[in-house]
């Protein structure tokens, strides 16, 4: 058997004479004709300089298709670009700056990145080499080493490298070329545009070689939104998204300088939230609990949260390859699956260890996802071309406390059946006190609810009645020593109505200590009264200066026929005004004012 050691997979099919060479990015899952039997897109890398790389399609581990690209793949993905039936996927495939489009395993459009600004200096070498003297073409070409070699055209580049006696040859051919600097694309993902349905209308995420992420329409080829991954400069190398473009989504991006970064829905620039000391092997962001794994080549597996926080850590036991996200949603879980140097596949849930198993020679991608008509399945390509499909059991159940028995051989097997029994806790048996109990409270259900709610309006009975005790005790113009200044407060109010100014004037009646950290409180009924202003700090208070603080007070007219409310009596137009110290409840001092009603005249009834 090429892959032993877990009890949760079956050995579906196994072709070990593939020859399949890929990496993670390129491998696929669809269906591709719309038969509902879903078919594996593998992207092959030539391993030499001489083979050429072709666009594979696997029933099983059958090869059935096969279309020749014009150049080295990046990344593969599939994704659904109208709501009506039939649905068939478009397969992008991304090769330097474009990216392919294929329906139906044919040809169906070429999209291209935007291209970027070419540097003045490069114009200007073009532009006199084709006239400069033999003898000064080489001095001339040295001068394109005063830029990045990143920041370079292709043509410059190429320039750079030739040998002497083939310089004015090349010149020849590419001089009337235009200079044409175009991105190469690092990374390339899917994001759902309104649904999360598996046929649902996606987006294309395009990362760039220059830091600049493209969100792509998938069905009138535009970039429907542009941002740069990070601030300082980064190369994006992995891409993992989640959410939905209409509404709200998050991208995250690791970049080669070790950086990962995250960016929100109209950003026009992420945020790097990670530092990381070494390359990045895997990288995923969990859609259940939105936390961020990444898989590092120092043997570390780590996962922080959606702010760059460290959850937790651990060492793996082997360099990882490669990492992908195992979503079970009908177990309600989402595992981490990270294949090993050796040879070595592990699931993780959280930082528990719950499955591994061993592959034939070291896995070099894999994915999961449905293949064929069913659910469940992982893909696996090994170094040696081999292509494994496995098959999660549908009775597999990914307890951390059962595999720890089965995996390591550290869990007892008693301990292991008690943990099958109650889950993870350790529940006691019922006793007979708590059974009598459980009786009495299911007999007497309504009288056991009726005195909770009795003793609840209870307790709000007697806060209401404190608040009130403390608020009248504090009711004075003049507030007591207590440790601090005594102010005097004074009220005036302004106006016909229905708007009035309130005039608060505090006076510091000390000799000479000052008065900090004050803030007035104004409380009105606000079925009555709209308060501009109910709440303000105040500036220190100096001994014999007086302070004078303005609020606007609007009685509340009816549109209809300009009174007032009719509940609006002298006894409740009240308003309540109250001296805080900062970072303290009870007020030094309480007043309460009492509001005239609003003039006729004034409420335009006559």
């Amino acid at each position: 058997m090429s892959v032993t050691g877990s009890s949760k997979w079956l050995d579906a099919q196994a072709e070990h004479q593939a020859a399949l060479q890929t990496i993670p990015s390129c491998l696929s899952l669809c269906d591709l004709k719309n038969d509902n039997y879903y078919k594996l897109i593998a992207a092959e890398i030539p391993t030499d300089l001489v083979s050429k790389s072709h666009l594979k399609v696997y029933k099983g581990t059958t090869l059935v298709c096969e279309q020749g690209l014009p150049g080295i793949p990046i990344a593969v993905e599939s994704f659904y670009t109208e709501e009506h039936e039939p649905k068939v996927p478009i397969i992008a495939v991304a090769i330097g700056p474009s990216v392919l489009f294929y329906r139906n395993m044919k040809p169906y459009f070429k999209y291209t990145l935007p291209g970027l600004e070419v540097e003045s200096v490069e114009h200007d070498v073009w532009r006199k080499l084709p006239t400069e003297r033999p003898e000064n073409v080489r001095s001339l070409i040295e001068t394109l080493k005063t830029v990045e070699l990143n920041r370079l055209t292709v043509a410059s580049q190429k320039l750079l490298c030739i040998p002497d006696e083939q310089i004015h040859e090349y010149i020849h051919e590419h001089r009337d070329a235009p200079l044409q600097r175009l991105p190469t694309i690092t990374a390339m993902t899917t994001l759902r545009r309104t649904s999360n349905d598996a046929k649902s209308v996606s987006c294309l995420v395009i990362a760039s070689e220059s830091g600049e992420i493209f969100i792509l329409d998938s069905q009138a080829f535009t970039v429907l939104h542009r941002a740069r991954c990070c601030s300082s400069h980064g190369t994006p190398c992995m891409i993992s998204v989640s959410g939905q473009f209409d509404i709200d989504f998050r991208i995250v991006v690791s970049t080669r300088e070790g950086g990962v970064s995250i960016l929100k829905k109209s950003w026009l620039e992420g945020r790097q939230i990670i530092r990381l000391d070494h390359p990045t092997t895997g990288l995923a962001i969990l859609p259940i609990d939105q936390t961020i794994v990444v898989v590092c080549m120092n043997n570390s597996l780590m996962c922080y949260s959606k702010k760059g926080k460290r959850l937790w850590s651990l060492t793996l036991p082997a360099h990882s390859i490669c990492m992908v996200p195992v979503m079970l949603a009908h177990l309600g879980l989402t595992l981490v699956c990270v294949a090993l140097f050796g040879g070595l596949v592990q699931l993780y849930l959280g930082k528990n260890l719950v499955d591994q198993f061993t592959a034939s020679d070291t896995v070099s991608a894999m994915t999961f996802g449905r293949l064929g008509q069913e659910d469940h399945v992982l893909a696996l390509v090994t170094v040696d071309g081999s292509l494994i499909i496995k098959i999660l059991k549908r009775t597999a159940e990914f307890l951390p406390r059962l595999i720890g028995n089965e995996v390591t051989g550290r869990v007892s097997n008693q301990s292991a059946q008690e943990t099958s029994n109650t889950g993870n806790l350790r529940i006691p048996k019922k006793t007979k006190v708590f059974v009598e109990q459980t009786i009495r409270e299911r007999e007497n259900a309504a009288a056991i609810y009726q005195s909770f709610q009795s003793e609840l309006w209870r307790l709000r009975l007697t806060a209401a009645r404190a608040t009130v005790d403390v608020i009248n005790l504090a009711e004075s113009t003049l507030s007591g020593d207590g440790g601090f200044a005594p102010i005097k407060l004074s009220a005036q109010v302004l106006g016909l109505g229905p708007i009035f100014q309130l005039k608060l004037r505090l006076e510091n009646m000390a000799s000479r200590r000052e008065a900090n950290n004050l803030c007035v409180l104004l409380h009105a009924e606000n079925r009555h009264y709209t308060l501009e202003r109910p709440f303000i700090r105040l500036p220190p208070l100096v001994p014999g200066v007086l302070l004078t603080i303005n609020f606007k007070v609007t009685v509340i007219i009816d549109p209809t026929d300009g009174l007032p409310p009719p509940d609006l009596t002298p006894d409740n137009s009240v308003i309540r005004v109250m001296v805080f110290k900062c970072g303290q409840t009870k007020p030094l001092i309480a007043a309460t004012i009492s509001m005239p009603n609003p003039e006729l005249q004034a409420l335009d009834v006559y």
